[in-house]
């Protein structure tokens, strides 16, 4: 028998998955047998040959298979494509599970897809699953937090690192896989090793308790990196004192495998959470470095090194452009290699936007808190629900003008000749980039930020107190959303006498880029850029990953945030969306009383009690300015279009009609950082961003506004709103 033409397959069976008095799942039991079998074998063959082997009953049993870099998923094998899987990428040995149903009568059983089964399955103190036939294999993946939730079995104990390693004969992809093996039986087993001998080629592993009889040996296969167990003596004999002394020592490097999985499933693990954890799950004690070192080894592991995947980056924009014709990618860096500037905008985005958006784009910056920190630029337009739709987004090591001018310059190319409005705050770098790139004309600044400025200047003038502060807000109000231009000046002249250095203030901060009937351009009633706010809390956990981490997040979002979009549109009663009907239904109940008289053409006169309006129905227009300024008939249109005996979502602007929208092998890193593909290609060298620590104290939330809703505190001494018990001065009765 050629030996490069067979494979020695480690056969278990016998063994039993319960359920014990606590609830818990064990394994009990079982046998272990070898068998040599011949690669070019079909299935059939194979099933004969294990049963054989074992004397089992061909019909009834179920076959599984673990890889060697994963001991922990079982893989089905049921048909010769499973096999030959098995027989490919198990090397010179493979693990074969066999699982026999019994039906079981008590109540103490594990529930499988509705059916009551006892699993019969494989392996002395094997590390399979709770279930072998038809079982979740996804549960594998999962944080141990959620693993548990949905098999409805209690947290995780230590003792299921015991059998880490099986016995003689256990292979290991690497050295460091065998040493962390190693690592996880100390865990589980409560007692504290080291090395005798510790070489790639032999390793020698004793109890530190003197004359204890534990002992494991590995060796190399051949010359190949795989290492297989030789000798295995699973006994230890400790007195109560070395028990008692025999706390496993923490190594960050072994034990980030122990909470991998958390990692995946909640990335705001938090290291004081995860000190709770350990020493409730497996007895060991963790200061808080030690666990912020666990979780950033962890996210390491996951993820990658941060340093090195920079080096990915140009790989990365070429295969984005190559695999999505029409997306743009494009990165720059400094003159010795350093990143300093990233632009991406997909393809299924600037389709999108072309012919489903309005032209309108809200953009703004917000901080990134992965490792080398930096600034996420976005950009964003409105779908034809009012919805949040991405348009582009850029990643830079700094906030300044240079920066916002180049993530400006590269929307523009994706815009091309077409006019937009740009929504924004009133950061220096952006006034001035917008000016130079789309024009100051067509930039309207956020209200909500001028709002919470003008609100800051009355706390300096301390005018009139808490209740002149509100009153003053409500006449800013009115300056801002007057539509007519002798609105806006009664309500400026109102501001004026209230007081005569607010009045300045709003005249000396550009009304005319924030107020409504000063801006000269459609901007369709948006007054804030809410909208790029939405976009920072879409991401707001992608943010604190690394940047290609962050790079292939993005696109999964997209796609399902676009799917869940198309989704919608069902949904859908007509060709309008459900928040533009809303809209449409409240004008026409406003317009229900109006008094509409017809004039020549398609002018006609509505009445609303206070004042006679005129509406032209071709033109849509409408003199309360309204209609021109949102796309959306207002309320004396509605009255004029239902007289005339109309649909009144026919005279909606087409930006919020529905629309068909057409949406339709990471290289390796060389040991001397070359970044080569599958076919040879090497790609530019690019280093992480040079980083400076900001002025002043670390943030990680953002500054929230001054106008959003805060929960009000109570005093628990007297029970008064506005301050709470230490800083209680109430007299009690």
């Amino acid at each position: 028998m050629d030996p490069s033409n067979t494979i020695y397959c480690y056969l278990h069976i016998g063994g039993e998955l319960v359920r014990d008095e606590h609830g818990n799942v064990e394994y009990i039991g079982g046998r272990r047998e070898g068998l040599s079998l011949e690669r070019s074998m079909t299935y059939n063959d194979f099933v004969s040959r294990l049963c054989g082997k074992m004397n089992i009953n061909i019909v009834g049993p179920t076959f599984s298979y673990t890889l060697p870099f994963d001991l922990y998923a079982l893989q089905p094998l049921k048909n010769d494509e499973d096999l030959t899987n098995m027989f490919q990428f198990s090397d010179r040995f493979a693990r074969v599970y066999i699982c026999i149903a019994s039906t079981v009568e008590d109540d103490e059983t594990i529930e499988n897809g509705g059916q009551r089964l006892n699993e019969t399955i494989v392996g002395s103190n094997s590390p399979v699953p709770y279930s072998a036939r038809d079982v979740d294999i996804i549960m594998q993946s999962r944080g141990f937090h959620q693993r548990c939730a949905e098999s409805h079995v209690g947290p995780l104990e230590s003792s299921r690192f015991e059998s880490a390693i099986l016995g003689s004969g256990h292979t290991f992809s690497t050295a460091n896989d065998f040493r962390d093996a190693i690592y996880l039986m100390s865990v589980g087993g409560h007692f504290k090793y080291k090395f005798k001998r510790n070489c790639l080629k032999h390793m020698t592993v004793i109890c530190v308790v003197e004359g204890c009889p534990w002992k494991v040996t590995a060796r190399a296969v051949g010359r190949t990196k795989i290492v297989q167990v030789h000798t295995f003596r699973n006994e230890h004999n400790h007195s109560l004192e070395d028990v008692s002394v025999s706390e496993p020592a923490v190594r960050c490097n072994r034990a980030t495998t122990m909470i991998d999985d958390v990692i995946r499933s909640n990335p705001d693990y938090l290291p004081r959470q995860i000190c709770k954890d350990f020493r409730r799950q497996y007895g060991m004690q963790l200061n808080y470095c030690q666990a912020w070192n666990l979780k950033e080894k962890a996210k390491e592991r996951i993820h990658g090194v941060p340093q090195c995947l920079y080096k990915l980056l140009p790989w990365l924009c070429t295969r984005l452009i190559e695999t999505n014709p029409g997306t743009i990618a494009e990165y720059r860096c400094s003159d010795d290699g350093h990143f300093m500037q990233l632009f991406v905008a997909l393809s299924v985005s600037i389709h999108g936007f072309q012919i489903g958006c309005r032209p309108i784009i809200s953009i703004d910056s917000s901080h990134m808190s992965g490792p080398y920190k930096g600034a996420l630029f976005s950009a964003s337009s409105y779908d034809a629900d009012d919805g949040m739709f991405p348009l582009a987004y850029g990643l830079f090591s700094s906030e300044n003008y240079e920066d916002w001018l180049w993530f400006l310059e590269k929307l523009k190319m994706v815009i091309g000749e077409r006019e937009v409005i740009i929504i924004s705050d009133r950061h220096q770098g952006i006034i001035r980039s917008v000016s130079e790139v789309f024009g100051s004309e067509n930039h309207a600044h956020c209200y909500r930020h001028i709002k919470e400025n003008f609100s800051s200047f009355l706390t300096k003038l301390n005018s009139k107190g808490r209740k002149g502060k509100e009153n003053a807000l409500q006449m800013l109000d009115s300056i801002a959303y007057a539509r007519l231009d002798c609105d806006y000046e009664v309500a400026v002249d109102t501001l004026r006498t209230f007081n005569h250095d607010l009045a300045k203030w709003v005249e000396e901060n550009n009304p005319q880029h924030w107020a409504m009937s000063k801006f000269k351009k459609m901007r369709w009633d948006k007054m804030t850029s809410n909208l790029a706010e939405s976009f920072n809390s879409w991401l707001r956990h992608e943010r604190h990953h690394n940047i290609c981490v962050f790079f292939i997040e993005h696109m999964d979002k997209l796609g399902s945030l676009l799917v869940e979009h198309k989704n919608g549109l069902v949904k859908w009663n007509g060709c309008i969306g459900p928040k533009t009907e809303e809209k449409i239904a409240l004008n026409i109940a406003k317009g229900e009383n109006y008094i509409t008289y017809l004039h020549l053409g398609s002018s006609m006169k509505v009445s609303n009690g206070k004042a006679f309006l005129e509406v032209d129905l071709m033109e849509r227009t409408c003199t309360c300015k309204a209609w021109q300024m949102s796309g959306i008939p207002c309320d004396h249109a509605c009255a004029a279009i239902r007289r005339m005996g109309f649909d009144v979502s026919d005279y909606v602007d087409d930006w919020y009609n529905m629309r068909t929208l057409v949406t339709h092998d990471m290289p390796r890193i060389d040991e001397d950082g070359t970044v080569r593909d599958a076919l040879g290609h090497t790609y530019p060298f690019l280093n992480p961003p040079t980083t400076k620590r900001p002025p002043g104290r670390p943030r990680k939330r953002r500054i929230e506004s001054q106008f959003m809703s805060k929960k009000t505190v109570h005093c628990s001494r007297c029970n008064q709103p506005g301050h709470n018990r230490a800083t209680c001065n109430n007299p009690l009765p």
